[in-house]
């Protein structure tokens, strides 16, 4: 009857501690992808929730606006709205909306949008 050697069996878990540890950080980059994507839908959704709002107030006057979301699914989330005029030939009274949603330290998403009288 043959039976394994310790060196067999060291040489073995060696070879599953190693994979393990791969799959382990896989799975932990996954998570952190996991988290980003969340954080960017949620910017997303909340950047076109300012865009609507100032869509349903009809035509903007032209400024900035900073500030952070208190309450609700976006709460955390800061962001920065711009209102300029544009200049088209052909078109008059045209508005550039931009939306900026900022999170963490350097993370942002931007939207912009045109909106005519």
């Amino acid at each position: 009857m043959r039976a394994f050697t310790l060196i067999e069996v060291l040489i073995t878990l060696v070879i599953l501690s190693v994979s393990l540890v791969a799959v382990f950080r896989g799975n932990i980059f996954n998570l952190r992808s996991d988290k980003v994507s969340s954080d960017l839908t949620t910017a997303v959704i909340a950047a076109e929730s300012l865009i609507k709002e100032e869509i349903g107030r009809g035509y903007p006057e032209s400024g900035t606006v900073e500030g952070e979301f208190e309450d609700g699914s976006f709460e955390g989330l800061r962001f920065e709205k711009r209102v300029e005029s544009m200049e088209i030939p052909f078109a008059t009274d045209l508005k550039l909306v931009t939306v900026e949603v900022k999170w963490g330290r350097d993370r942002s998403y931007t939207l912009q949008t045109m909106i005519a009288r």
